[in-house]
């Protein structure tokens, strides 16, 4: 088991506390501190396992590497330093692997519940994590790495993490993976997440996501095919979800809309027509917002989802604005990914 760490004095104990408390055992666990300032180091010196500190911040994909390069087992069970995972998630996860062959990847979903509640953000952050991944489980298209396994040999072939990135490298990593390997998200692989309780941190964090995503998953879906001989051959980038696109568009002209009403007021129905799509796009997790907070969280999490697609159109029209760039200009493009450190 590989756990990244950087700065987690908060949420590390519960996390190593959740893996020494799993129905199967793991074979070994290892913690790859990225040059934490806080007192994570002597945290994990508690318990009986391997600490790997690094000097100097290198990022979540340098400690993921270096902790699949120490580990010996012939399974990788990534779970990050702010999850707690259920007890028997490491179970579901071999049980998984072991039932289907051809699974590549299994990566778990998030409690509904935080591991700390710590706010509204939170509680929306969370609640929506949970609605969007147990929606997936069974056959995905993309990866996600709080809380996933993969045999060795998958990761060795896919190259590990690109080190480059620092957001959306999880992401990165699925464009890579051979097309006749299988990514399975599984609803019963459970862990609770301290998740981002402040506003402004949770819409930067959208920003750089998307950013990153325009970057490693659009430019990789314009870019020249590999040649058929390449491990990487195959494999559809990530899917785009329709609905969310919707959001994005509605959201995002319903405000650039809005100075119509100074024309006429009868342009009024201009965004609100754009609001409504961006309503009935995202009706689904709002209705479970509803069923399981009550109507003033309903408002709030509408609220909050708006501000999201914003963010996230915002993030996403520059990153592709970039790739294109990149795409035109190949002298700029970003080279291939890094390999895993062996």
């Amino acid at each position: 088991m590989v756990i990244p760490n950087h700065n987690k004095e908060k949420t590390i104990r519960a996390c190593l506390t959740a893996v020494y408390a799993q129905t199967h055992s793991p074979a070994e666990v290892i913690v790859v501190d990225d040059a934490s300032t806080d007192r994570s180091r002597q945290i994990v010196a508690e318990f009986d396992c391997t600490l790997v500190a690094f000097p100097v911040n290198r990022g979540v994909s340098a400690a993921r590497n270096t902790g699949a390069a120490r580990a010996d087992g012939d399974v990788l069970l990534f779970v990050d330093s702010d999850i707690a995972l259920a007890p028997d998630a490491l179970a579901v996860a071999l049980r998984t692997l072991r039932e289907h062959p051809a699974c590549g990847v299994v990566q778990g979903i998030y409690d509904l519940h935080p591991l700390f509640a710590d706010g509204p953000v939170e509680s929306y952050k969370t609640l929506f994590e949970h609605f969007w991944r147990r929606r997936a489980a069974g056959l995905s298209t993309s990866t996600m790495f709080a809380l996933t396994a993969l045999p060795r040999r998958v990761f060795e072939l896919v190259g590990g993490f690109d080190e480059r990135l620092r957001d959306a490298e999880d992401i990165e990593f699925g464009t890579r993976l051979p097309a006749a390997y299988e990514i399975r998200t599984s609803a019963e692989m459970v862990g609770r997440h301290d998740d981002v309780d402040r506003l402004w941190p949770y819409l930067s964090e959208l920003f750089r996501r998307a950013l990153t995503y325009a970057d490693a998953v659009v430019l990789a879906r314009w870019s020249p095919r590999p040649e058929p001989d390449r491990p990487t051959d195959g494999r559809t980038p990530h899917g785009v979800d329709l609905a969310s696109v919707a959001g994005m568009l509605g959201s995002a002209l319903a405000v650039v809309t809005v100075p119509l009403v100074a024309v006429s007021g009868w342009l009024l129905v201009v965004p609100v027509g754009l609001l409504a799509v961006f309503l009935a796009a995202d009706r689904e997790l709002l209705a479970f917002a509803f069923r399981q907070r009550g109507s003033v969280f309903l408002l709030y999490a509408t609220m909050m989802r708006f501000l999201t697609h914003l963010t996230e159109f915002a993030g996403l029209s520059i990153g592709v604005g970039r790739a294109l760039v990149r795409r035109l200009r190949p002298d700029r493009a970003r080279p291939a990914a890094l390999g895993a450190r062996r």
